[in-house]
């Protein structure tokens, strides 16, 4: 005798009907992503017009949701696997790693507990030791897999915390932690949530490459332990959103060591680029380090949400997260057995793993090490163009495809005006709808950004954008 079958059970021929229809209109958006307009914005109250609505009370049919979405939700979106989308830091994930989303979404592994997801668990320790090997550092190191960069940077604090102090709460005021004025916010923001005050959070000045500068550090490190302070932790980077700089990863490891101050890495932009010859060069020393930092939704292309973080001693990441209630005790890891769950935050935790293993065993790591390469090529002849125009000016050069740069014609030398000229400049280049591009401050100065990132973008779109910027300047 068959069971009844719940109205949420869909027959397999249902589930495939629906499932071929968004994968078509997925091909089919990826596939025409250069023909699409790049910058949408929708205001809120047009917005709600457009969207917002009661739940229904009965079901409706799935063709006329999507029918909704493609009408009211897909279009007003900037879509950042855009080749023209050189803006912020590219989201462009390759369409194996975006399969492997749907198989973790589809199964529903519980990425938590060994006991109930052995496979996948292994696989996310496969792709662990991937990324231990590319960036150098030693047999042992451990971590998991994240939802983003800001999660991991905070694990890493909170970890760095828990082997400093312990359970002394009393210290917690005393606690410092030290990065460059260029550092990622979410680096702060973990420091906040990780019970540092907000006064003992330095943010230290660079040098001419935007770099932090060791003397610096020394400096403060010095200064705040002759006043009874704790330097619990620094947090050098390995490609900064801002200019793609990467902190003097070996002179850092080594005064961290003297002191006895933990070093966390955040490569989660730029730590990936290991995987070419160039990048790898540029990041020399990030092995060295406490605890790093990677984000595969970066660099690694695959989609949102997948960061990392690796722990030289992964006891420490146990030691400051786990815990076993009673209705956990059947986790037994007895037999060398990883349980994701004591290394984190999360419980119930997504399978990332599978992205990430079918994005890179598809195309290969050579492929992907070519894709990176050319990203930084890409940067480096923005900046040539850059510095061969007359209105044009380089103010950060290409550094993991990374270029800062403003537009500065002869005679025009006023700061404010030059602010103003270069965010109308933004503004026209993005409403254009061909690139989009994002600003930030460099010493004080309006700067233009980009980063070249996205495999999409070709050179022929860069010289593109350069030739469109000085059009817009001679227009005025």
């Amino acid at each position: 005798m068959n069971s009844p079958r719940s109205p949420l059970d869909l027959d397999h021929a249902t589930m495939q009907r629906l499932g071929r229809q968004v994968a078509d209109h997925v091909a089919a958006h990826l596939a025409g992503l250069r023909d699409q307009r790049i910058f949408k914005y929708l205001p809120r109250a047009e917005a709600e017009r457009l969207i917002a609505s009661p739940p229904p009370l009965q079901g409706q049919a799935f063709e006329s949701l999507l029918g909704f979405l493609e009408e009211r939700v897909f279009p007003h979106h900037t879509p950042e696997p855009h080749p023209g989308f050189l803006g912020y830091v590219q989201g462009c994930p390759t369409f194996p790693a975006v399969l492997g989303d749907w198989l973790a979404a589809g199964y529903n592994f519980f990425g938590g507990a060994w006991r109930v997801a052995s496979g996948p668990a292994m696989l996310e320790l496969t792709v662990l030791e991937w990324f231990r090997q590319w960036i150098g550092m030693p047999e042992g190191t451990g971590g998991l897999l994240t939802s983003g960069g800001s999660t991991a940077n905070l694990m890493a604090i909170v970890a760095a915390r828990h082997a400093a102090v312990g359970e002394a709460a009393e210290r917690l005021p005393k606690l410092t932690v030290y990065s460059s004025d260029q550092t990622h916010s979410s680096v702060t923001r973990a420091a906040w949530i990780a019970g540092v005050p907000r006064a003992n959070i330095r943010a230290l000045p660079v040098d001419a490459d935007f770099r932090l500068r060791v003397d610096a550090l020394r400096q403060a490190l010095t200064a705040d332990r002759a006043a009874g302070l704790i330097p619990l932790a620094v947090v050098a980077s390995a490609g900064t959103t801002n200019t793609g700089a990467t902190d003097p990863l070996p002179e850092l490891a080594a005064l961290c060591r003297a002191e006895d101050v933990w070093l966390h890495v955040d490569g989660a932009y730029g730590g990936f680029a290991a995987l070419s010859e160039r990048g790898r060069a540029e990041l020399a020393g990030i092995g060295l380090a406490d605890s790093v930092t990677l984000d595969p939704h970066k660099w690694l292309y695959m989609p949102f949400e997948c960061g990392s973080l690796l722990v030289r001693e992964p006891r420490r990441l146990f030691d400051a997260f786990h815990i076993l209630p009673d209705y956990l005790r059947d986790l037994d890891q007895s037999g060398g057995e990883v349980n994701f769950a004591d290394y984190g935050e999360q419980l119930t935790r997504y399978a990332r793993s599978l992205k990430v293993w079918l994005g890179v065993s598809y195309f290969g790591t050579a492929q992907l090490a070519t894709a990176i390469d050319a990203g930084i090529g890409r940067a480096e002849l923005a900046e040539r163009l850059i510095r061969s125009s007359r209105d044009l000016e380089v103010l950060s050069p290409a550094r993991l495809a990374v270029c800062c740069f403003r537009a500065h014609p002869a005679g025009v030398e006023d700061s404010a005006a030059l602010d103003a000229l270069n965010q109308a400049i933004l503004d026209r280049i993005n409403a254009n709808g061909r690139f989009f591009l994002s600003t930030t401050r460099l010493r004080g100065v309006l700067a233009l950004r980009i980063c070249c990132c996205g495999y999409r973008t070709t050179e022929e779109d860069i010289g593109a954008l350069v030739a469109e910027i000085e059009q817009a300047i001679e227009n005025g």
